[in-house]
């Protein structure tokens, strides 16, 4: 849990601050202190107020910066995928930027599957999804299948990693297996 929250967090900066850079390079000439504090605090709760009402007048800013912050919140999200579970199946105490290495390794070995997972994932999961099935369905079974497939592309994404982790040790002449998959279990009693 303790590795798992500071890696919650790590992420959690690493949004932040792209947040705060996509600000800076979107509002940083507006001169009204009022409105600069406004999109400052909209910035901070990011993703939570990409909807909300930003203000008027900076009409053009706001859809740059919401576009952008959309493709860089995607690609974080991406890489993060993997890595929660490099970061919640090794056991070896391993600094956050080796894990992150790693996961971007065992991304790069199957490519091509990752970016059709995470396509499916963005489809089915997604606020555009929910509010589809919310329409036909109602709010509550809307909530219940957007939390359904998280579920389910959270067990995808574990089935990702244990495809790539079989896939990188059988370039290397060893063969992931049974005896690993006991060895993670053990590692956790």
């Amino acid at each position: 849990m303790k590795r798992l929250s500071s890696f919650i967090l790590l992420r959690w900066a690493i949004r932040d601050a792209f947040t705060q850079l996509l600000g800076l390079w979107y509002f940083g000439e507006i001169e009204d202190h009022y409105s600069v504090f406004r999109l400052f605090v909209m910035l901070k709760l990011m993703p939570f107020s990409v909807m909300s009402p930003w203000g008027r007048g900076f009409e053009k800013e706001i859809y740059g910066f919401v576009a952008m912050w959309f493709l860089i919140d995607a690609s974080v999200s991406f890489v993060f995928s993997v890595v929660s579970w490099v970061v919640i199946v090794n056991v070896r105490r391993r600094g956050g930027r080796e894990m992150v290495k790693e996961g971007c390794y065992l991304l790069s070995t199957m490519l091509n599957q990752a970016l059709m997972l995470k396509c499916f994932e963005f489809l089915l999961t997604g606020s555009y999804m929910r509010h589809f099935v919310s329409r036909i369905c109602g709010k509550y079974l809307a909530s219940y299948f957007q939390a359904a497939q998280e579920v389910y592309f959270t067990v995808a994404w574990l089935l990702f990693y244990f495809a790539a982790r079989c896939r990188v040790q059988h370039t290397g002449g060893r063969v992931f297996g049974r005896r690993d998959l006991e060895g993670f279990a053990e590692d956790f009693r």
